[in-house]
C-alpha cells in the first residue's frame, strides 16, 4: 500500500511500538486524512476506545492476542494513512472496496478484543452500555456514541426485528446488537412524518442522556447520519410491564413471572417509583417524567424495572409549582393523564405521582388504565378509567373484589397498603397527593411485609 522503503521503514517503526503508541498514531492520521475522512474518524474513533485498556493488555490472558491485535493496529494505520495521499486511495481501490478494507480492519479489531476477557469486560462492553470512566463520572459527563447509519444497519441485519410500532409517538423500535459480541440494544427509529415527533423524539434524547440510575433505562447512543435519527438503548428482555399484565408477555406458553407472585408486582411497583423520585429528587436538572404507564415499565433479565419513554419528559421549572406544557403529550396516555394537567395545561412532579396511582392500581386489578363495563342506565358497554372503576370498592375496604388473582391471607394487609397510597395519588388535586418519598416509603415497607 506504500511506496517502497517509506513502506517498510514506517511498518518496521510501527511494529516496534507499543499499542498505545500505535493508537495515539492512528488518531494523529486520522486528522490528517484527505479522502474517506468519514471513514478514517469512525475507524480512529472505534480504535481510540482501547485506549484506556492499554494497561490491562499485559494480562497473562491477554498476551496471546496482543500480536494478532498489533497486527490489526497496523493495518489499520496504513489504511488510514493511504487517505492522506490525494488521489491514491481512488487509484487504487474502487469505493465499494475500500468501504470493504475499513470494515474488514475492524473486524479483525473486534476479534482481537472479543478474545481478551478483561478487555471484552472493562471496555468495549462498558462503553458501549453507556457506563462512564471515573474520570468522566467526576466531570458529570455522558459518553452516548454517534453511530452511521451503516453501523445500525449491520447491528439490526438490516432492520429485520421489529419490537415495536407507536404510532402515537411516530417511531419504531428494532432489536439489534453492536459488535460481534457485544450488548443486545433497541434501536429506535423517527418517523419524521408525523407532525410534533421531531421535537418530542429530540426531548427524549438530550433529557435520557445524563440520567444514569439503576431503575431508568440507559442511553448508549444516537444515530443522525442520512436523514435518519435514531436512539439506542439498553435492551431488554422481558418486555414490558404492560405486555405481561395484559396477556401479551414473550413467554406465552407458561405464566408471567410477574403476574404469578405478588411480591414480583409490588417489587416493580418499588423500583419504578425510585426511578420517579431520582428523577424528581436528584437528577440534574430535575425531571418530570409525564408519561408513566405500564407500557413504559421496561423489564430487564432479571426481571428488574427500568422506567422508559421519555418523549413527554420536560426539565423541571426552578421556583414554580408547575409549568405549562402541551396538554397532547399526557392526554394521548388515556387512563395515565392527570386530570388537572388535562384541565390547565400546567404540568408538576405530581402528575407523575398520579401516573403511578393508576400503575399501582393496574398491577393490583390487572386491569388496563381503561376498563369496559356494564351501564344499566344505557343499557350498553361503556368505557371508563380505572380510577372510576377500582376506587369505589377499595374506599369501601372491599379491596377483594377488585384483585386480580387471591392473595394468601398474610398478603392482604400489604397489597391493601398499595391499594390506600394508589387512592391518595389518584385524588383529583395535585397539591393533595403525596410526595414520591413518601409513595416510596410506602411501597418499600409492602415489599417488607409481603
Amino acid at each position: 500500500m506504500w511506496d517502497g522503503l517509506e513502506s517498510a521503514a514506517t511498518v518496521a517503526q510501527l511494529v516496534g511500538l507499543d499499542v498505545g503508541g500505535l493508537i495515539t498514531m492512528i488518531g494523529q492520521a486520522a486528522r490528517k486524512a484527505r479522502q474517506n475522512t468519514k471513514d478514517c474518524e469512525h475507524l480512529a474513533r472505534r480504535v481510540g476506545m482501547l485506549a484506556e485498556l492499554v494497561p490491562h493488555l499485559q494480562d497473562p490472558e491477554a498476551r496471546r492476542a496482543v500480536a494478532g491485535l498489533k497486527d490489526a493496529l497496523v493495518e489499520a494505520h496504513q489504511l488510514i494513512t493511504s487517505c492522506q495521499r490525494r488521489g491514491l486511495t481512488s487509484q487504487l481501490f474502487s469505493a465499494s472496496r475500500q468501504a470493504d478494507r475499513f470494515r474488514d480492519v475492524e473486524r479483525k479489531i473486534e476479534t482481537c478484543v472479543s478474545i481478551i476477557p478483561v478487555i471484552g469486560y472493562i471496555g468495549i462492553t462498558r462503553r458501549l452500555d453507556g457506563s462512564q470512566s471515573q474520570s468522566q463520572l467526576s466531570a458529570g459527563g455522558a459518553e452516548d456514541r454517534e453511530f452511521t447509519l451503516a453501523e445500525i444497519a449491520v447491528a439490526t441485519n438490516n432492520f429485520a426485528v421489529v419490537l415495536s410500532n407507536d404510532a402515537d409517538t411516530g417511531t419504531k423500535v428494532y432489536k439489534g446488537r453492536l459488535l460481534q459480541n457485544g450488548p443486545e440494544v433497541a434501536v429506535k427509529r423517527l418517523n419524521r412524518a408525523r407532525r410534533g415527533a421531531e421535537d418530542a423524539f429530540f426531548a427524549e434524547q438530550h433529557i435520557l442522556s445524563p440520567l444514569r440510575h439503576d431503575r431508568i433505562v440507559r442511553l448508549l447512543g444516537t444515530c443522525a447520519d442520512d436523514g435518519e435519527r435514531m436512539l439506542l438503548t439498553q435492551y431488554m428482555p422481558n418486555g414490558s410491564l404492560h405486555d405481561h399484565l395484559h396477556g401479551h408477555h414473550l413467554s406465552s406458553s407458561s405464566a408471567s413471572p410477574v403476574t404469578a407472585s405478588w411480591r414480583t408486582r409490588v417489587q416493580v411497583l418499588v423500583g419504578t417509583a425510585r426511578a420517579v423520585e431520582h428523577l424528581h429528587c436528584h437528577a440534574v436538572p430535575l425531571i418530570i417524567h409525564g408519561n408513566v404507564a405500564s407500557s413504559n415499565v421496561l423489564l430487564d433479565a432479571a426481571w428488574a424495572p427500568r422506567l422508559a419513554g421519555f418523549g413527554a419528559s420536560v426539565w423541571r421549572a426552578a421556583g414554580v409549582d408547575s409549568q405549562p406544557v402541551e396538554v397532547a403529550g399526557a392526554a394521548s396516555c388515556g387512563g395515565y393523564a392527570d386530570p388537572e394537567y388535562c384541565g390547565t395545561g400546567r404540568i408538576r412532579p405530581a402528575s407523575d405521582v398520579y401516573g403511578l396511582g393508576v400503575l399501582m392500581l393496574e398491577v393490583l386489578t390487572g386491569q388496563p388504565p381503561v376498563v369496559s363495563v356494564w351501564d344499566a342506565a344505557k343499557q350498553g358497554v361503556v368505557a371508563v378509567t380505572l380510577a372510576s372503576f377500582a376506587l369505589p370498592s377499595i374506599q369501601a375496604g372491599r379491596l377483594g373484589d377488585v384483585l386480580d388473582r387471591r392473595p394468601a391471607p398474610q398478603q392482604l394487609q400489604p397489597l391493601q397498603l398499595v391499594a390506600n397510597m394508589a387512592a391518595r395519588c389518584l385524588h383529583l388535586q395535585g397539591g393533595s397527593r403525596p410526595a414520591i418519598s413518601d409513595v416510596v416509603a410506602n411501597l418499600e415497607q409492602a415489599l417488607r411485609l409481603i
